[in-house]
């Protein structure tokens, strides 16, 4: 017989912290509960699971005869080149040491779309695995439904077209958001709901509890479900600063169901607690287009404040790409720029080993015929953005990892796209999810999280 629970509303000892237990009328093994709670079945077609923007056959790529530059066009830059990179000073980088002896570990990235879908971050995640460790998320960053992302740690999800997103590195002014760099927005509505599956890819809970981190800055009211239960209101008060909404249950979390039903909920993200809590707390804070600008254009104090106490040991911010997008690419301010961001970081992040991860190369399609390609163009944009992230991470305390090099450096990307299987995308920005591997074993290595 499923259990019919009545909720408690308790007012936490904390301020922007508000409680919700939930406890069953006749009590129920977990065995039950697990075997009781339904997969999600959206009330509108949910999207499809993201493809990795360089996917493409495991056969090396012809480059004859396509937008592609030619063999003779390219020479010795078609010859594949992989350097191996060098072992981070683990000294300067303390918070990444792992191993049987060493204390849990919380863990972050953030970075573009080279992180946000595709393989690079489970590559990292399983190298982990493979120490014997146990790795899961913290922080789940509101950017379910977004296109090419990918949640680490998210089973499944549903999310109605009722919410908006405000990004930070698209704002002309700084933004009050969390670690996520946007916020994701919804009122009162039908399509105001979101739905999350916290289950393993076996099906086994594992959440204690969750807290919603949210603003409404003039109050709301939300309906939520945990594990197929009875519905529950509860009330959201009218707060400038960041809230949570604490749910519990006497039973491991399977899914929770929201929707907000009065007012506007300003979603900053859901914090995980896990009865067994993980070796390694691995969060991915991964927006397509994204440049580091997203950090320069929020308001650091109120991102501290939406962590609620969370902290992590090591930081990995991984841009360039999309700055090296413009061919009038001006350095001096990429370095303006870069120190507010990198500023902003240490504000919320004073003492956490940090990583700046460069861009990889980037190649040229053949857009006509009738003139030589500038074949480097791109590259040497990239080249001279890893030089700056190196020269001004050093003044924040951050250590540099070179991915152009990994690749043979400038113009590495041809020799990368005439792999076999191919290791970039044919846009020759993103990688293949091939290149992905092999660049999330490579920083796992230089990381010591590998032989």
């Amino acid at each position: 017989m499923a259990r019919v629970p009545h909720f408690i509303m308790a007012a936490a000892c904390c301020v922007g912290l508000t409680t919700l237990f939930v406890a069953p009328r006749v009590a129920a093994q977990d065995s039950m509960s697990k075997a009781t709670v339904e997969d999600l079945v959206c009330p509108t077609p949910s999207p499809l699971p993201p493809k990795s923007s360089g996917g493409h056959p495991a056969a090396g790529v012809s480059m004859a005869g396509s937008e592609l530059p030619s063999d003779a066009e390219l020479g010795v830059l078609a010859k594949t080149v992989i350097r191996d990179q060098p072992l981070l000073n683990a000294q300067a980088l303390s918070g990444f040491t792992l191993g049987s002896h060493a204390a849990s570990r919380r863990i972050a990235f953030w970075g573009d779309s080279h992180i946000a879908a595709g393989p690079f971050m489970p590559t990292i995640i399983s190298a982990l695995r493979a120490q014997g460790l146990s790795v899961a998320p913290r922080f789940l960053p509101p950017t379910m439904g977004r296109t090419n992302v990918r949640l680490p740690g998210l089973r499944s999800y549903c999310i109605g077209s009722g919410w908006s997103t405000e990004i930070a590195y698209t704002s002309a002014t700084a933004i009050e958001s969390g670690p996520a760099l946007l916020n994701r927005i919804a009122d009162a509505g039908p399509e105001s709901y979101l739905w999350l599956d916290l289950r393993d890819t076996e099906r086994q809970p594992d959440v204690r509890q969750l807290q919603l981190v949210y603003q409404a800055p003039a109050g709301a009211t939300i309906r939520y479900i945990v594990n197929d239960g009875a519905a529950s209101n509860a009330s959201l008060p009218s707060s400038k600063d960041s809230q949570t909404l604490t749910i519990r249950s006497d039973q491991l979390i399977s899914t929770i169901k929201l929707q907000v039903m009065q007012g506007k909920l300003i979603l900053h993200g859901v914090m995980l607690d896990y009865a067994d809590p993980p070796k390694v707390s691995f969060d991915v804070f991964g927006i397509p287009s994204a440049t580091a600008r997203g950090w320069a254009s929020i308001d650091p104090g109120y991102l501290a404040q939406t962590l609620h106490g969370m902290n992590y040991d090591g930081i990995v911010l991984e841009y360039g790409t999309n700055e090296g997008a413009a061919a009038d690419f001006d350095a001096d301010k990429y370095v303006a720029m870069l120190t507010l961001a990198l500023d902003h970081v240490r504000q919320v992040f004073p003492s956490a080993s940090c990583v700046l991860v460069g861009p990889p190369d980037r190649g040229v399609l053949r857009s006509g015929r009738g003139r030589p390609l500038p074949l480097l163009n791109y590259a040497r944009i990239h080249q001279r953005i890893e030089g700056i992230q190196r020269q001004v991470g050093q003044r924040f305390g951050c250590v540099a990892w070179n991915w152009q090099d990994l690749m043979g450096g400038p113009g590495g990307s041809y020799g990368w796209a005439h792999a076999r299987p191919s290791m970039m995308g044919r846009d020759l920005i993103h990688l293949s999810p091939s290149g992905y591997q092999r660049t999330g074993q490579a920083l796992a290595k230089s990381l010591g999280w590998r032989p």
